[in-house]
């Protein structure tokens, strides 16, 4: 028998631990001048610490902090050998704040389902994807008829800083954000933790699952639509492996590649929108039928590559030559200097007399086949990947590599570990570069309830 305590503290720590996603889901929003999603990360890693500290579960993190700091040599170095800013020493302390943080609760996540029965998170779990999934939804026609939504206060994410965050597109179908910045940040949250309930959930297998994908299909984005192929080839495994078909997916498949391929213009559905009331120009050819126009991604093909993304694929296989560990402050740097050294190569004459005029007046354009911009500001590899093995080396890959040949023969390679190994590549692939609470928090509860129980009692 569970006793009366027992069971109030597994509820605390389940609600804490939704309390802190919800925080981390408010990535669009800031309270003096902190971003919502840091706490909500910082909440979950102080609470994972606390309760590690208070059970002696740090000590089994002994060996992965010590591998850390000796893979983190050459950062070390570079402290004693390079003048840094404070700025600097911040970036690199959140870099590595993030790692921290990642081990810790993906530790804790195994030690508390222990615990707690994992029939009540599944509850709570089930509750809150259908509260984002509607307010998701929400947002998205809100956007479209100037309803009301909060005030997004938190800057942008592209290069040029205290730039308001983008919600209207004139001439593409409007895109689902929800309560993040950019509509591929809902995708890269959202999307594990719906895969990883309706994996574990055998009875809500047609309708919640087709409703969830319509807010993740509203996004648009060709991240969801990729990763639907890849998600239909392992309904494919699984049903060889065990003749069973996973039917939650193939509706969420179903219902995100309608919903992601079929658009609606915003000034074309509410041409009274305030948004559309500065292009009245294109607001008369954009409504010159009269007929409700539904755009297609037809031209877009999922597996084409945009141009940032294929320039970050460049530079690794690039660098593959001579990678040497840079540390986690200079990852983003150096691919600012191959971007630098590209632009210095194909830089039309014209534009040689005038580097720093177009620097200054147009930093957010392109001159002939340079991108000036990247002169002036530090984009991101935005590759999980090739951040860490830029940072820490050939030791990174290589590591990787040997706990997922562990598990697959470990578990001999059952449709679990393949699942869960596709939520890491899943992770691995996302525009977010580096680990985080949440990831740990996600991952450390698929790892206890797949390999460590049986998860066929969910």
């Amino acid at each position: 028998m569970i006793s009366i305590n027992t069971m109030i503290k597994n509820i605390n720590y389940i609600s804490i631990i939704f309390f802190s996603i919800t925080l981390v889901f408010l990535d669009a929003y800031l309270i003096f001048n902190i971003p919502l999603s840091w706490i909500g990360l910082s909440f979950l890693f102080l609470v994972s610490l606390f309760n590690l500290i208070k059970n002696n579960g740090l000590k089994n993190l002994n060996n992965i902090f010590l591998f850390l700091i000796l893979i983190s040599i050459p950062q070390f170095f570079q402290f004693f050998t390079v003048q840094h800013s404070s700025s600097d020493l911040i970036y690199t302390f959140l870099r590595y704040f993030n790692i921290v943080s990642f081990v810790t609760v993906f530790s804790f996540s195994i030690q508390i389902f222990k615990d707690i029965p994992r029939i009540n998170f599944f509850k709570y779990m089930k509750f809150f994807i259908l509260l984002f999934s509607c307010v998701s939804i929400y947002i998205y026609f809100a956007q479209i008829f100037d309803l009301f939504e909060p005030v997004r206060n938190r800057e942008n994410t592209n290069l040029f800083g205290d730039s308001s965050q983008s919600t209207f597109w004139l001439s593409q179908p409007h895109r689902a954000m929800s309560t993040f910045r950019e509509p591929v940040f809902l995708i890269t949250f959202f999307f594990p933790i719906v895969l990883s309930y309706f994996y574990l959930d055998k009875k809500n297998q047609f309708y919640f699952p087709f409703f969830t994908g319509i807010a993740l299909g509203l996004t648009r984005s060709d991240y969801v639509r990729l990763f639907c192929i890849v998600l239909l080839c392992f309904v494919i495994f699984n049903y060889i492996k065990s003749k069973e078909v996973i039917y939650s997916f193939l509706s969420l498949i179903l219902s995100i590649m309608i919903f992601s391929t079929f658009g609606i213009l915003e000034c074309n559905i509410n041409p009274q929108s305030i948004d559309c009331q500065d292009y009245q120009e294109d607001l008369k050819k954009i409504n010159d039928s009269g007929k409700l126009k539904v755009k297609t991604n037809s031209s877009n093909p999922i597996t084409e590559l945009d141009s940032d993304r294929v320039e970050v694929i460049e530079y690794f296989i690039t660098s593959l030559r001579s990678l040497e560990p840079s540390g986690v402050s200079q990852v983003n740097l150096n691919y600012q200097n191959y971007l630098k050294t590209k632009v210095s190569e194909n830089m039309y004459f014209t534009n040689r007399t005038l580097p720093y005029y177009l620097l200054t007046r147009y930093s957010t354009l392109d001159f002939g086949t340079g991108n000036y911009s990247t002169l002036k500001f530090t984009p991101n590899v935005q590759n999980l990947v090739i951040f860490y093995t830029h940072a820490f080396g050939y030791v990174f890959p290589a590591i990787v590599f040997l706990l997922i040949i562990n598990l697959l023969i470990k578990d001999k390679f059952s449709t679990k570990s393949i699942f869960f190994l596709m939520i890491l590549m899943f992770i691995s692939i996302s525009p977010i570069e580096e680990v985080n609470a949440y990831y740990g928090l996600v991952l450390g509860f698929l790892y206890q309830t797949l390999f460590k129980e049986d998860y066929e009692s969910l």
